[in-house]
């Protein structure tokens, strides 16, 4: 079984499902004496005696081997209890009638099995891909902060502040956008029995790992719509937006300065509003395209006769 190795996760089994691992030996070690006379009992005791060193692969094949050599009486607890997880009334379950009832019966409880662990093996890839996808984002979110440091101070110092405020602008739009992938890549709650099979969640994460480039790329593009977003609101653009009321309170105010020098917000209070919109444009990341669409369809002659 050396070459099953290739199929372990990232996390050892022990680690993550110790319990798992521990249920599956104790109903080994639940077969009546009888069961070691049929075939698969010595390389199931095998596996069983080595549980400290089992990957997934062995760890299904144990458990799926041990439902193959319970006697009847334990099988029908068992099928009893996978047709509870997965919802299946006794109806479905095969005919006691049948003269095949056992071999019928084993072979609906397997299929059962099989999809209960492939369920348990969804959850772990998910929280992988999750996992993957979160690190790679921070990493990006811990350069994009180094950078946004070391160019705010840059301004400060040599008494640049309109640098030092873009600066903050862009890193505020890119946490925006961490903040909002972050969100929606979170692994939603463990597959449970009988949907194993509907992958979408699954594929939705595997589909952000695979494109990891495209998302960071889209998480830097959330710092450039916060630039644009900044020159709509000290600009003045912003404002035709809303009413004369909304503009006094939610936007924030700037005091205009001689060319080439940047607009800076009046006060504390008006930069804080700025925070907030900077952030709001990175994790809002239709709000930027939407304004500018409305914008531009200001900017259209209405038709003779509308």
């Amino acid at each position: 079984m050396a070459g099953s190795r290739t199929y372990r996760p990232l996390a050892q089994v022990r680690a993550v499902g110790g319990p798992y691992v521990d249920q599956v030996v104790a109903d080994f070690r639940a077969l009546p004496v009888e069961a070691a006379q049929l075939p698969r009992y010595g390389e199931a005791a095998a596996l069983a005696n080595n549980s400290d060193t089992l990957d997934w692969q062995q760890l299904f094949t144990l458990e799926l081997w041990v439902v193959q050599l319970m006697p009847l009486y334990q099988l029908e607890q068992r099928a009893g209890i996978l047709g509870q997880l997965f919802h299946q009334t006794a109806a479905a379950l095969p005919d006691p009638a049948r003269a095949d009832y056992e071999p019928r019966l084993r072979a609906w409880a397997l299929n059962l099995q099989s999809e209960r662990q492939w369920a348990f093996r969804k959850n772990l890839l998910r929280e992988q891909e999750a996992w993957r996808l979160r690190r790679r984002l921070a990493a990006t979110l811990w350069a994009v902060t180094a950078i946004a440091v070391l160019v705010s101070w840059s301004g400060m110092l040599f008494g640049w502040q309109g640098l030092a405020l873009l600066s903050m602008v862009a890193w505020l739009g890119i946490s925006g956008g961490y903040a909002s992938i972050a969100r929606r890549a979170q692994s939603p709650g463990p597959s449970q029995g009988g949907d194993a099979s509907q992958g979408t969640a699954l594929g939705n994460l595997c589909a952000l790992d695979v494109g990891q480039d495209s998302v960071v790329q889209g998480m830097l593009l959330a710092g450039l719509f916060a630039l644009v977003g900044y020159s709509l609101l000290a600009s003045g653009l912003f404002t035709q937006l809303f009413s004369p009321a909304l503009n006094a309170s939610l936007i924030p105010q700037f005091k205009s300065g001689d060319w080439p020098s940047i607009p800076l917000p009046t006060g504390g209070h008006e930069l804080a509003k700025l925070a907030v919109w900077s952030f709001l444009f990175g994790f809002a990341e239709r709000l930027v395209p939407d304004v500018l669409d409305r914008l531009t369809g200001k900017l259209k002659p209405s038709k003779p006769g509308k």
